[in-house]
């Protein structure tokens, strides 16, 4: 513990002074985790240096949140993330992980970090970072609810366990990532899909039969890389195809298949980058079927 709490960082020490009764300190366990939630992981850890009620306090916080900007280098980085979950309590459940590793030589570092949030039932698991992700990078999970993916390139085999071996799974967002050879992302618990910013080098299958809420924003691909179907609990989706989509020779709405599934909607958004003119028969086939029908043409 005091190891850990050593170990420097960039962030400055917090200092307080009491002139009085010390009430913080006697805050249930539940309520001094939520006030050392706001701080910096490093600075929660210091807490244990506060005074005996607080020693081991920080080991038991439901969350874990591993930040490169909180470390000069990759070293003490590493170390500070490797023994925090070697201290931390194991036998409390994670509510939350967050892993950030934008400013990093070896990237890998984070593999086992993601390992020790799943197998310790983290229910919300983020990752932040230039991160080559895999079918080796995830595990499975009866508890994992929210993924949330941010700058990482996902290659083959990433989406299995997601597909098949996380049941709980309700909520999956990719932000400005790479995808490369994943073939579908076909959960039958994913409720809520968001694709943002992405850039998505071979064919995608979306096909999610309790999926009720998707957003596509301005993905970069080719024409018809994004598929959709067997999407019939669907209740929301948004669309956007933006500028970026003039890149490509082929450049109307029936050519990115991506409105195939989308029939069951009763609303749907779409921003465009063409006259509606343009738009085909399947597309007027989507707009019969919605209660609500908005579009934006750019």
């Amino acid at each position: 513990m005091s190891e850990l709490a050593s170990i420097p960082c960039s962030s400055k020490r917090a200092r307080g002074t009491s002139d009085g009764v010390d009430r913080l300190s006697s805050l249930p366990d539940e309520l001094l985790h939520c006030v050392m939630s706001f701080l910096p992981m490093p600075e929660a850890v210091r807490t244990s240096l506060l005074s005996r009620r607080w020693r081991n306090l920080w080991s038991s916080t439901p969350y874990i949140r591993i930040d490169d900007q909180d470390f000069m280098d990759d070293g003490k980085l590493k170390k500070f993330g490797d023994r925090l979950l070697l201290l931390r309590d194991g036998s409390t459940s994670l509510d939350e992980a967050w892993i950030s590793v934008h400013h990093v030589a070896d990237r890998t570092m984070c593999y086992e970090w993601i390992r020790h949030a799943i197998v310790h039932k983290a229910r919300l698991l983020h990752v932040s970072g230039f991160v080559l992700l895999d079918g080796t990078a995830m595990f499975p999970s009866q508890h994992l609810k929210t993924v949330r993916l941010q700058y990482n390139l996902l290659r083959y085999g990433f989406f299995r366990p997601l597909n098949c071996d996380c049941p709980v799974l309700e909520h999956l967002e990719l932000e400005h990532c790479g995808l490369w050879d994943l073939k579908e992302i076909s959960s039958r618990s994913l409720k809520a899909l968001r694709i943002i910013g992405c850039h998505i080098f071979d064919d995608l299958v979306i096909c999610a039969s309790n999926l009720t809420h998707v957003s596509i924003i301005d993905p970069s691909c080719d024409p018809g890389a994004i598929v959709t179907r067997d999407l019939s609990s669907l209740v929301t989706a948004s669309v956007s195809l933006t500028s970026r989509f003039h890149y490509y020779k082929r450049n109307t709405i029936t050519d990115h298949r991506l409105l195939d599934g989308l029939s069951h909607a009763t609303t749907l958004e779409l921003h465009a980058p063409l006259p509606e003119v343009q738009t085909s028969s399947s597309f007027h086939h989507i707009h019969t079927s919605l209660d609500e029908y908005i579009c934006f043409p750019s």
